[in-house]
């Protein structure tokens, strides 16, 4: 008998089969799909590995003003076979880890019989185990009464594209639709970006949103906010009664958890629309069995899955933790990207904008702005959109976990010329002490006083 087996290895599910092997437990892990889940196999990896080759196309496109002439010619196939190497790789490297700490892998497709048993492949064989972590991740939906097929595209099934949409309407101005629409705009695609609400990531403030489609506006994307689809043609979609023709359709509306609700049901596991029900240690109503991840329903974040699964892991090996969710970090990859954390306002603000910044000047970047929210001198938020936004974003949560003083960040000496040091202006700026910006205040001269 194992002490834990873990459905799904996702980012959640290999981080908790890990730590539970190294708090001393017996530890299997079941996957259907290929190691690291979604994430790695259709998901994050695939798609920050194209936002990094769109950067190139861009970069390589606006270094013709700084007497730098290139031809860009794409070949997909070989960007395709690239991406699928990286994938692989990955997913070889989390094979690696699992075994290295002597957890027993097994590919099939679980189903929970009890508390303590897990039947694989139709049952073909059967698992023992004291507890279950469930991190069986969530899938994409699509239209009401549309499936995906043909030129209707899921977030998983545009990454099998044999080659590059000419033209494409995307569907959801959310997280996932607004970074499919960037990147696809960049490798040379047409793009249409329908949202059904007033603006894009409808929720973020508005200043997100509005800041991020005048950029796309500019970049070449046709952005319709306060649009639905009426209807899906064979040569595109009706959009607001305006047909639109394009080779296809990409749906990025939601996701739904994967969860087989019979089996909850069967063994008394609570759920509702969202996902599984959960506390703050990642346990179920049952006390034995866990549920990490998308299929919660709580934040569709692999870094959220992975520190769910350590929770779930120690309190499963008798050790007190619990998740703490004030200081999530979250990224956006369009262009220029998003990154925020904790609170996204204040009674204190402090922005920098990047046209200030040295460093977003060399890199002939200086899209977006770093902002800095403030209660009571203690820093409780900040919003990066910049170039790196998602490498600058972890300073600042950690100034929200610490709940560092603004003093804390700009008596603490930051590298030049660099893009962290929007970060330290920002934080400067809550209290007028921006030394890149004009003063907002005026001083008196004190040889005046004298």
């Amino acid at each position: 008998m194992y002490d834990v087996v873990v459905i799904g290895a996702g980012p959640g599910g290999y981080t908790c089969a890990i730590r539970a092997a190294q708090l001393g437990a017996k530890t299997c892990i079941i996957e259907k799909n290929g190691m690291g889940g979604t994430c790695t196999q259709r998901g994050c990896i695939p798609t920050k590995y194209l936002h990094s080759l769109g950067d190139i196309v861009r970069r390589t496109a606006a270094a013709k003003k700084n007497g730098i002439n290139a031809t860009i010619q794409l070949d997909y196939n070989l960007i395709r076979s690239r991406m699928t190497s990286t994938i692989s790789k990955l997913a070889s490297g989390i094979e690696m880890l699992l075994k290295s700490n002597d957890i027993d892998i097994v590919l099939g497709d679980a189903h929970i019989v009890s508390q303590n048993e897990i039947a694989v492949n139709n049952g073909s064989s059967s698992i023992e185990t004291r507890n279950i972590v469930i991190a069986t991740g969530s899938y994409p939906t699509c239209l009401n009464g549309h499936p995906f097929k043909d030129n209707v595209l899921s977030t998983t099934s545009v990454l099998e594209l044999q080659t590059l949409p000419k033209s494409i309407i995307v569907v959801g101005g959310g997280y996932s639709g607004c970074e499919f629409a960037s990147i696809l705009n960049a490798l040379g695609s047409k793009v249409y970006l329908v949202e059904a609400e007033k603006n894009l990531l409808p929720s973020l403030p508005v200043e997100v949103g509005n800041t991020i489609e005048k950029y796309m506006r500019i970049d070449g994307i046709d952005v319709m906010t306060n649009s639905n689809v009426d209807e899906i043609t064979d040569t595109g979609a009706i959009v607001n009664a305006k047909e639109i023709e394009a080779s296809s359709l990409l749906v990025c509306i939601g996701r739904k958890p994967n969860i087989i609700e019979d089996e909850l049901n069967l063994v008394g596991v609570s759920f509702n629309s969202r996902g599984i029900i959960v506390n703050n240690k990642m346990q179920t109503h049952l006390n034995n069995v866990y549920a990490i991840g998308d299929v919660t329903g709580m934040y569709e974040l692999a870094h959220v899955a992975s520190k769910q699964g350590e929770v779930a892991a120690e309190n499963i090996m008798g050790m007190e933790s619990s998740m703490d969710y004030h200081s999530v970090p979250a990224c956006v990859f369009t262009y220029p990207e998003i990154a925020f954390v904790g609170q996204l306002s204040g009674r204190r603000t402090g922005a920098f904008p990047l046209t200030a910044s040295a460093k977003a000047s060399c890199l002939a970047d200086t899209r977006g702005f770093v902002k800095v929210f403030d209660e009571g001198g203690i820093i409780v938020g900040a919003l990066i959109i910049a170039p790196h936004a998602g490498e600058m974003i972890a300073e600042a949560a950690l100034a929200v976990r610490l709940k560092l003083k603004i003093e804390d960040v700009y008596h603490t000496i930051h590298a030049h010329p660099t893009l962290p040091e929007s970060f330290l202006e920002a934080a400067r700026d809550v209290n007028n002490n921006a030394i890149d910006l004009p003063s907002k205040i005026r001083r008196s001269n004190p040889r005046q006083n004298a």
